[in-house]
């Protein structure tokens, strides 16, 4: 695990929180901006006055959902830098042909393609989570000097209903639920990674594509319809992650404005997309699920199988 940081620590480190300070500067730009359009901060004071009219717990629910509904923006570039992770993870030692040196240690291939699943599953998402955790202490100091300026009360009017051990919380569950939910695209990203023999990316994308092209054009000669292609399941495994893929602010029936988040993306699905424990479990004990697990079993098998067989050529 330690050689796993070491050598990728631009990723697992840097990139959170180079992902961190551009969300802060994205929201010290938003106030230069607002500052040059709101005189005397007009809008902004009666926005709070209009917030203080609101029942405490919508107050603290509308800071938790957008605590959660910011990680959507994380989880997004934590994907990246996994997916590319992954694909490097058993190519490059035997792109710069230190593979032998590797095997020569005392630990197995077994316990290498452990440290490395390990490392895509907990590490980076907990690396992730801590930057996402001090970037919105920082978002939330911002916030509580421009509401004093307001003279009006940070605490009492936001911070104190509001509940960032439980936004927190929801996200690394998910997070981590998002991991298990992945296994079988974290299995053949490996499986690619040991076997390409270059451009390791292009090997992961195109048979996907591919398979979904001839499955397209034999399914359609024999029925006459267009029947769900290979990339259609990845899509639907995709959007039906147990993490907090999607937030946004829209009006409800009675014409107020809200800010929802959602588990996955909430297209025609079984499951619930609601934020909540329950709902990721669902997810993890579903028939769905066992499923993954038997593709990324049988993905990790053939991982080894070749890495245990491979050379430096």
């Amino acid at each position: 695990m330690v050689r796993e940081y070491w050598e990728n620590k631009g990723a697992f480190r840097n990139t959170p929180i180079i992902l961190g300070l551009i969300t802060i500067g994205f929201m010290l730009m938003g106030i230069t901006v607002q500052t040059q359009f709101d005189h005397n901060d007009f809008t902004f004071r009666e926005g709070l006055r209009f917030l203080a009219t609101q029942p405490e717990d919508l107050r603290g629910m509308y800071v938790t959902q957008s605590m959660m509904a910011l990680s959507s923006f994380f989880i997004s570039i934590m994907s990246i830098v996994t997916f590319f992770y992954l694909l490097g993870a058993l190519y490059d030692d035997r792109k710069d042909k230190s593979i032998l040196f590797w095997k020569s240690l005392p630990a197995s291939d077994t316990l290498t393609i452990a440290s490395k699943l390990f490392s895509a599953m907990f590490v980076i998402p907990l690396m992730f989570w801590a930057t996402l955790i001090v970037t919105q202490i920082v978002l939330m100091i911002i916030g509580m000097l421009m509401i004093w300026n307001a003279d009006q009360s940070a605490w009492g009017l936001l911070f104190g209903p509001a509940q960032p051990l439980k936004a927190w919380g929801i996200v690394i569950a998910g997070w981590l639920a998002n991991s298990i939910w992945m296994l079988p695209l974290y299995g053949w990203l490996l499986l690619v990674s040991v076997k390409a023999p270059k451009v390791p990316m292009l090997f992961a994308i195109l048979p996907p594509i591919l398979l979904s092209i001839l499955q397209a054009w034999i399914g359609f000669l024999q029925n006459f319809k267009m029947p769900e292609s290979a990339v259609g399941v990845i899509k639907d495994w995709l959007v039906n992650s147990p993490a907090i893929l999607a937030g946004g602010m829209h009006e409800n029936s009675t014409g107020e404005t809200t800010i929802s988040v959602s588990l996955g993306v909430s297209l025609d699905s079984g499951f619930d997309h609601a934020p909540t424990l329950t709902n990721m479990v669902t997810r993890l004990v579903s028939m769905e699920m066992l499923y993954g697990l038997l593709v990324a079993a049988a993905f990790l098998s053939l991982t080894l199988w070749f890495r245990r067989r491979a050379t430096d050529s």
